[in-house]
Formats: structure tokens, sequence, C-alpha cells
């Protein structure tokens, strides 16, 4: 009787822990707030747009002040909203059949709630079109221009060959602000 008594305690005293555990937004590691769930809805609106290689939604959900620094010490690589214009009408005539699938673990909203980020990891898989090399009759291509198509998809290697299937795994951040009371992407895309 005690054992059973000692178990049943147990299980009484397991249940209000468990339900104080923060609950998540399905399929996140983001805890499940009001605040989190906009984010991550606006987050979700920028995926869909990259999938569906949307550059309008693309840059509507951009801030006027966009910046990307590029991540190394020379301001080489560094554009605003300009170069993201640039970057993207490059990217939609060489991209197709964007997957992007993103898993949020964190969202960091300032105090006064108009500044926020968000740390996800993506698998973003593509196909990319490339122009051929043009190559003097009788001689090879340089390596780095022999374009080789996917072979699970069933398409032989050549030279001639238009497209081939890309896969990249990554952490990233976006990092957004309010804008007239709508989330924008400061940095990130």
């Amino acid at each position: 009787m005690k054992l059973a008594a000692r178990c049943l305690l147990a299980l009484a005293l397991s249940v209000p822990l468990s339900a104080c555990a923060a609950a998540r937004i399905p399929n996140t590691d983001v805890p499940d707030t009001r605040e989190n769930q906009e984010v991550i809805q606006f987050a979700e609106r920028y995926r869909r747009a990259v999938e569906q290689r949307d550059v309008r939604t693309l840059l509507t959900l951009a801030a006027p002040h966009y910046f990307e620094d590029g991540g190394t010490p020379t301001g080489d690589d560094d554009y605003g909203i300009d170069g993201l214009r640039r970057l993207l009408s490059t990217w939609s005539d060489t991209v197709r059949e964007v997957r992007y699938e993103c898993r949020y673990h964190r969202v960091d909203i300032s105090e006064d709630g108009q500044r926020a980020s968000v740390d996800y990891t993506f698998t973003g898989s593509f196909t990319l079109v490339r122009s051929p090399v043009q190559v003097p009759e009788g001689m090879l291509p340089p390596p780095e221009s022999v374009f080789r198509t996917d072979p699970a998809r069933a398409e032989q290697s050549n030279r001639d060959a238009r497209e081939s299937w890309h896969r990249r795994v990554a952490d990233n951040r976006l990092e957004l602000q309010k804008i007239d009371g709508q989330w924008r992407i400061v940095a990130g895309m």
C-alpha cells in the first residue's frame, strides 16, 4: 500500500510541474508567447517569399535602411537596400525551384518591442542556372566551369548542362525593426 500511495503522490506532483514547463511554438524551440508568435509569423512570410522567389515581397519585407555588412573586416562586400535590390534581381534570374526550411531556435525582442532578432537554422535547396562557358574549339574548359548536374535526378554530367541542384545548411539571424507598426528586416536576408 505504501508503494502505491507514493507512486500516486509522485504522479500527482509531476502533473503540475509539467504544466509549468514553457510551451513552445509548434516546430520551434521558441517559447509560445503572443509577441514571439508575431515574430515567427513574420519570419515565415520571409521564408515563403524565398521559396516562391518572390522578389517584390522580399523587398517589401526589407527596411528602407536595410544594411548587410558581409561579415568581413573590409567594407568591399557591404550593401544597403539598393545592393539588396540588385542581388535579388540577379538571384531571381539564376535560381529556380527553391526549398527553404527553417528551424527557429530563439527570438529576442527588445524591451520597447521595436527590435527583434530571430536565430534559426535553414536548409536551402535550389536549382542554379548557369550560362555555358565559351571555350575555343579543341580546348578544355577550366575545371571550375565544368557544370555537373545532380546524379540523384538521373541527369548526366556534361559541360552544356544549364541547371544544377544545390543544398546548403547554415545558421542565420534575421534582425528586425518595427516601422510604422510593422516588422521589417534590417539585416540578415
